[in-house]
């Protein structure tokens, strides 16, 4: 299970001149990503408030799934939204049109590594220490008419090849529960507000 780290609280949206932070800005040549979308025949604020309202315990494959990975470990942050305990804090979102998570993480190690630091999105994109892979993830909303497109990214970029080695070995092993979770939130989103 990945050590405790300080937590961005849910910023606040930004001033309309200022432009929504996008993964391209914090991880734009990633290593590995992955991407899921579903649509949802709800307007785009019930989406966001019900993604922002979403908690692990409301998600009983992620749930299932968090276990295994934490070999049957207690999950403290089952109970809080899922997007303000995720595994990298949150660092800039919009109401009603997206919200992106990222920092640096190292998986494959049986804890969660050593403690990462936070880091604003200017020096998650410059973070270079050897050792770690830089994390980010999104989730973006598109009114689609009859409904709103929600898209999911995961992006990640390790800071040295001995890294990407290490995670490759690992996301080949996980990154069909790392889908699973990712349509897990979707369908729960949808399922909240259909």
């Amino acid at each position: 299970m990945a050590p405790a780290h300080p937590r961005r609280s849910r910023p606040a949206p930004p001033v309309a001149s200022e432009p929504l932070l996008e993964l391209d800005d914090i991880i734009p040549s990633p290593h590995f990503r992955e991407r899921h979308e579903r649509l949802i025949a709800a307007p785009a604020g019930a989406v966001w408030d019900a993604l922002w309202q979403l908690r692990l315990e409301d998600l009983a494959l992620s749930r299932a799934l968090m276990r295994v990975r934490t070999f049957g470990g207690r999950l403290p942050m089952a109970t809080e939204p899922f997007l303000e305990r995720g595994p990298v804090p949150v660092l800039d979102s919009q109401a009603g049109r997206a919200v992106v998570a990222g920092g640096v993480l190292q998986p494959w190690k049986l804890r969660g590594g050593q403690r990462p630091p936070a880091l604003d999105a200017a020096e998650l994109r410059a973070f270079a220490e050897p050792g770690w892979v830089k994390t980010g993830y999104d989730f973006v909303l598109e009114d689609r008419g009859a409904g709103t497109l929600a898209a999911t990214e995961t992006r990640v970029q390790a800071t040295d090849a001995r890294t990407r080695v290490r995670f490759a070995i690992y996301w080949a092993v996980v990154r069909p529960g790392s889908g699973l979770i990712r349509r897990d939130i979707l369908r729960a989103v949808a399922r909240a507000v259909e």
